[in-house]
């Protein structure tokens, strides 16, 4: 019975170690720098009184559940919670070494990690391709939990127990402070002391140690997301970048507006990387070009000929309002006469890169697009598919 209980104690029990307190900086970090950020925007995003939307009201309209969220809460409510979101980033680490390693409070410690696993899971519901990488950033605040149950299911057990931390010190924990040292330090310095030719993503340190949180720094101003309109061997004009035989230019979404696409993921960062030339310009373009042909292998008259990658964004409104559309002209592909990139002379309004106006969701659109040379025209009922070609 008494090496039961012994037992019982050791698992509920705090392990302190150069590597789970390396961890716990980490996290220090990494929230430190989001909330500070959203705290510091320039231009207020984060507050209760942003003009003209709070981020909140920004944020939440990107899926169903979102839209439930809005209309419960309100332009009002979110306008006030918005300031929370903040609070919480900045305050939780703190609050949870304060709960497990001074006053050994269980309650102290599971607030915390209850607040900002809320707000993970509030963000992988509410925002689209968000899901995975929010509920893992849930996954290390476990290092502020005991490693195992109090012995009798009570909290003054367990608040005995974390009052008494158990210090470990073995090649393992400090080959792990190295590793979790290193990245902790490397990021303030990728982040805070480095040169910006130190940052280029050429470089294997900059993508490795560039481990930063603060995507959400500022209100979202405006949604984007791509179309690529293409034309096959038989002459029909298909979505290249949906993978669609239909061309559609309406905002997408499942349930709601939002910035998703039919690729996401890494898939996001493809149009910024617009600026490639030579080999790695018809590398990237080229992809394109060559999975289309391998999905629709023997079909000769389905063969991808030519697509043009348009950029689309509409500005957020209040009351869950979008602008009319604004398209930009990103890249023009031949697959068969190799790169052939747009560039800001030669765009189609001829100023430095500003974008034209269109009504995505109108089948009498616009267009002031001049048509790449030698292509054919072809019009559908929803939108100008063949004027894109």
């Amino acid at each position: 019975n008494n090496n039961n209980n012994n037992n019982n104690n050791n698992n509920s029990t705090i392990i302190v170690s150069p590597a789970t307190i390396s961890l716990k900086l980490l996290l220090l970090w990494i929230y430190w720098d989001a909330g500070s950020g959203k705290l510091f925007d320039p231009l207020g995003g984060w507050s209760s009184t942003a003009d003209p939307l709070p981020a909140l009201d920004t944020y939440a309209r990107h899926t169903t559940a979102a839209r439930y969220v809005y209309a419960v809460l309100g332009p009002q409510g979110l306008r006030l919670l918005t300031p929370a979101v903040v609070w919480i980033e900045l305050l939780a680490v703190p609050g949870a070494l304060l709960a497990s390693g001074v006053w050994g409070s269980q309650s102290g410690t599971w607030l915390a990690i209850g607040l900002i696993c809320s707000l993970h899971v509030g963000i992988a519901i509410c925002l689209n391709n968000s899901a995975l990488l929010s509920l893992t950033a849930c996954v290390p605040w476990t290092i502020f939990l005991p490693i195992g149950w109090p012995p009798d299911g009570t909290a003054a057990t367990a608040a005995t127990s974390t009052h008494s931390p158990t210090i470990q010190v073995n090649l393992q924990n400090i080959m792990a402070t190295g590793c979790l040292t290193a990245m902790m330090l490397g990021s303030i310095w990728i982040d805070a002391l480095s040169a910006s030719c130190d940052q280029s993503v050429r470089h294997i340190w900059s993508t490795l140690l560039h481990n930063r949180w603060n995507v959400f720094v500022g209100a979202e101003e405006y949604v984007t997301w791509e179309i690529a309109p293409g034309q096959l061997a038989n002459g029909a004009v298909v979505d290249v970048w949906s993978r669609s035989l239909v061309v559609n230019w309406a905002m997408p979404g499942s349930g709601a507006p939002s910035t998703s696409t039919a690729r996401p993921g890494r898939w996001r960062s493809f149009p910024y990387l617009a600026g490639l030339e030579g080999e790695e310009g018809e590398a990237l373009w080229g992809y394109l070009c060559d999975e289309w042909n391998r999905e629709h292998a023997g079909l000769p008259d389905q063969n991808l000929i030519k697509y043009n990658f348009f950029m689309l964004q509409a500005d957020v409104l209040p009351n869950m309002a979008f602008s009319a559309t604004r398209k930009r002209l990103i890249h023009t592909h031949n697959c068969f006469k190799g790169n052939n990139a747009v560039d800001d002379d030669n765009r189609d309004d001829g100023s430095d890169g500003a974008e034209t106006i269109v009504n995505a969701t109108s089948s009498s659109k616009s267009d002031s697009h001049e048509k790449p040379p030698n292509t054919a025209t072809q019009t559908t009922n929803d939108s100008r598919d063949g004027d894109e070609l």
